[in-house]
């Protein structure tokens, strides 16, 4: 069968190479000019700033709609929902334990990804390390990780003392630390090297890659979609027909569903981002860490101008516009690493972003069919939505291919 997947990101290439190889003919259309761009670190600001238009766009036809048709949009969604109840179904359980459970088949999918690739595991920054400043809110997860291991969680619990073993730079704050989860191999820690493997797969095993061809179009007749419309790198209108069309565009897959009347119901996070010289690198953190009471990523990273600590975390956007002033985040986030990091990073040399996200509603990457009979979704917008790429991506491909997913997870129609 003739599939086209429209997106190259590592849900779109992952979604590639799995259809490849259940012996589809494939072609992946991207904007970019190279597969797993962002992945790869080769998204330039024009792009970027393109994707932010977006965001912002799709939150402005949003609010219009509120102000000035509330009644008709919110009889239209009750219609929808109705309508989409078979197709995108909540999960019948909580959302976290069908991450869970996606997460530990994508970990797996990867693994064996890797192992066909030759690539080696990197023994710098292996693992994540979740650690808790709260003994109740680790009580609460102690009481839950029998529960987390019966749905496939690889998170190991741990002792301060434990914690400090593999995370010496945490030192500092021993007297506050409750205890910790590690998971021992986090192949989302660094992915460029991972998606520059999986592209080089696709492409040995017959994909096509059309890049640089924005999709600008899908047209549907009679419940299908009977083709794309595209705009090439001299400005060219192109089509592309296929007999499967996998929507793997991130936020760009929104406006296209929003036209084509599929429910993908979103809210949207601001991302605060701040990177900063490293000190001490013999101080420096060794893995990635996540501060669960602080709602903090901090992770080291390598860039030209040597090795940097960076520090993220995220707010809903709609509070956030009319809450705490964005210099009063960073301040917060900058303290928060001067207390649990002492003298590692020159915070006041710290670079300062932001960017704005769209997720589900319910937190979920949407996988699976859609209204129209060839057209199916795999789309986690989000900052974060590549880690699962490999189990959304082998799952999808077997949903096309009229097989049965291997992980129990909600599915889109299942």
């Amino acid at each position: 069968m003739r599939v086209v997947v429209l997106g190259a990101g590592l849900l779109g290439v992952a979604s590639a190479y799995y259809l490849q190889q259940l012996g589809h003919e494939v072609t992946v259309v991207d904007r970019h000019a190279t597969p797993a761009a962002k992945a790869r670190g080769r998204v330039d600001a024009g792009v970027a700033a393109a994707t932010t238009r977006l965001l912002q766009q799709s939150a402005a036809r949003r609010a219009a709609r509120a102000k000035w048709a509330g009644l008709y949009v919110g009889l239209r969604r009750r219609f929808a929902r109705l309508l989409d109840g078979a197709i995108g179904a909540p999960p019948k359980s909580r959302p976290i334990e069908h991450l869970v459970r996606l997460g530990t088949y994508s970990r797996e999918s990867a693994r064996a990804l890797r192992d066909e690739a030759g690539v080696p595991p990197r023994a710098r920054n292996a693992g994540l390390l979740s650690f808790y400043t709260d003994a109740t809110a680790f009580d609460a997860r102690k009481a839950r990780a029998s529960h987390w291991r019966a749905l496939g969680c690889e998170e190991r619990l741990l002792s301060a003392d434990e914690a400090l073993r593999i995370e010496p730079a945490l030192e500092a704050a021993r007297s506050a630390l409750a205890g910790a989860t590690y998971v021992p191999d986090d192949l989302a820690r660094d992915p460029a090297q991972f998606a520059a493997s999986l592209v080089f797969l696709c492409r040995a095993a017959g994909v096509r890659f059309l890049t640089q061809h924005t999709v600008l179009s899908l047209k549907e007749r009679a419940g299908r979609i009977e083709h794309v419309e595209f705009l090439d790198a001299d400005g060219q209108h192109g089509v592309l027909r296929g007999e499967a069309y996998v929507l793997a565009l991130g936020i760009g897959s929104v406006t296209h569903a929003e036209k084509l009347k599929i429910a993908m119901p979103l809210r949207f996070l601001r991302e605060y981002i701040a990177t900063m010289p490293i000190k001490d690198p013999s101080r420096a953190p060794r893995v990635m860490l996540r501060d669960k009471q602080g709602k903090l990523r901090i992770r080291r990273i390598e860039t030209p101008a040597g090795d940097r600590l960076q520090v993220s975390g995220s707010v809903r956007a709609s509070l956030d516009e009319h809450g705490e002033p964005d210099s009063d985040r960073f301040d917060a986030m900058l303290r928060r690493i001067e207390t649990l990091l002492p003298e590692v990073a020159d915070t006041e040399r710290a670079s300062l972003e932001t960017a704005v996200h769209a997720v589900s509603r319910s937190g979920l990457p949407m996988i699976g069919k859609t209204r129209l009979r060839n057209l199916f979704l795999n789309t986690a917008p989000g900052a974060q939505g590549w880690i699962n790429a490999c189990g959304a991506g082998k799952s999808i491909a077997r949903i096309v291919s009229g097989l049965r997913p291997e992980v129990a997870f909600a599915f889109r129609g299942a």
